[in-house]
């Protein structure tokens, strides 16, 4: 009988590497104070509640301790900034050193860290992402897709309507707002909210417990640790052509010719495989099994 796993490997299996990589918008430098606001106090400590309760902790960190919220309110305001914080730059974050030029192991040279620093968006670029955060009836040329799809909503948007139907929502059931709750009865307010914006809480709460620091959450790089995610490997990398033997030297510890060292995966069983398809359909993806 396959045995289960946890979900340390579970996301490591899944898309929280491609999550770490790849997400396109970002904050002020990591470890900084929060520096703009959008959400009040009341509605700030909702959404973050209400991550704490879609992705909680357990032998790991979860998304509260990840910072995830920050992570969200620095996403909706990234346009309170020039250039607008949603293309962090590179090519190094500064995290991993230069290899030494002959033996591939780390010198004691480190780059600086480019991530910090924000790509200016073209003109399609800037209109895309102002027509996702806005909606497309507050954004010139954003009404591209209007007749068509119909006119979309912006993420300030559904955020602000879904944070105020969630309270609604538990008053009804419980007489109380969402942050009052006990965590039972914050789960089932959540099942029974508005689910085009817990879809989207949820699939923002996963990019911050996951993104890189400089986009806000993974505080302390938690995320990437509690699921033995080495994060962005370079310059440093796995392994290093030596021109004078005309081979290239690996890492021990993280080999690119075989598995990892710590691999242990022995299958999923019937309830993980369920558990994996049903939050990659809610994110938008598909079920391969």
């Amino acid at each position: 009988m396959k045995r289960g796993l946890s979900r340390r490997q579970f996301l490591k299996l899944t898309s929280a590497g491609a999550v770490a990589l790849a997400v396109p918008w970002a904050l002020e430098a990591c470890g900084s104070e929060e520096k703009v606001q959008f959400f009040t106090a009341h509605e700030r400590a909702t959404v973050e509640a209400a991550t704490a309760r879609l992705f909680p902790a357990d032998q790991d960190p979860g998304a509260l301790e990840a910072k995830a919220v920050r992570y969200i309110e620095n996403l909706l305001t990234a346009f309170d900034h020039d250039p607008p914080l949603i293309f962090a730059g590179g090519p190094f974050s500064g995290r991993q050193p230069f290899p030494h030029n002959e033996t591939g192991q780390p010198s004691d040279s480190f780059p600086s860290n480019r991530f910090e620093r924000f790509l200016p968006l073209s003109r399609v670029r800037e209109i895309a992402w102002r027509v996702r955060l806005f909606g497309s009836a507050n954004v010139p040329g954003g009404e591209f897709n209007d007749a068509v799809l119909g006119p979309t909503k912006g993420w300030r948007d559904l955020y602000r309507e879904g944070i105020a139907s969630l309270d609604a929502k538990s008053r009804e059931l419980f007489s109380r707002d969402f942050v009052e709750l006990g965590p039972d009865d914050q789960d089932k307010a959540l099942v029974e909210a508005d689910q085009e914006f817990v879809t989207k809480l949820l699939e923002h709460t996963l990019e911050g417990v996951y993104a890189p620091p400089e986009y806000g959450g993974n505080d302390g790089l938690i995320g990437w640790q509690s699921i033995k995610f080495e994060g962005d490997s370079q310059p440093l990398g796995y392994s290093i052509f030596n021109t004078t033997t005309n081979t290239y030297n690996e890492i021990p510890e993280r080999p690119v010719s075989t598995a990892n060292p710590d691999e242990d995966f022995a299958g999923f069983d019937d309830e993980t495989a369920e558990l994996i398809g049903g939050i990659a359909t809610a994110i938008g993806g598909g079920r391969f099994f």
